[in-house]
């Protein structure tokens, strides 16, 4: 087992048996604290990138995550069949995703399914609503 895969299970069971309610903090405790799950949770989102089912196509999806200290803003952008992501306001986002980071993280490692977010409230979107559903498509995201 891979480093990243040891840290995704090790957040996998936080999540599971953590409160939501509780979870930032739970994480904040954890070497490197929020900032480095997040690294985790988009390193591993484009680990799951499938160049073919994104067939060409480009884009940038930016995260807008709330956290009791403030806003996070990460990025993830997909052109000419590779992915890449960082931290920080990205320069041109197609589609803009606010969400905060317990749901964030339980989204991250497939325990909430984007869709289920949407609907109930704990993700909103701004931008083109065709490239909210591009995350769906172009990654290979289990859901547990």
């Amino acid at each position: 087992m891979t480093t990243q895969q040891q840290d995704v299970t090790d957040l996998i069971e936080l999540v599971e048996s953590t409160p939501a309610r509780e979870l930032e903090a739970a994480v904040a405790q954890r070497p490197g604290g929020v900032d480095a799950t997040l690294r985790l949770l988009f390193d591993l989102l484009v680990s799951e990138f499938n160049p073919e089912k994104a067939g060409g196509e480009k884009g940038t999806f930016q995260f807008d995550i709330a956290t009791s200290t403030g806003r996070k803003p990460y990025y993830v952008h997909v052109e000419d069949g590779t992915c890449g992501c960082g931290a920080g306001q990205h320069e041109a986002p197609d589609i803009t995703i606010g969400i905060k980071l317990p749901d964030m993280i339980a989204m991250g490692v497939g325990k909430l399914p984007g869709a289920k977010a949407f609907l109930t409230g704990k993700l909103r979107l701004s931008g083109s609503p065709l490239m909210g559903t591009k995350l769906g498509e172009w990654f290979d995201h289990p859901e547990t």
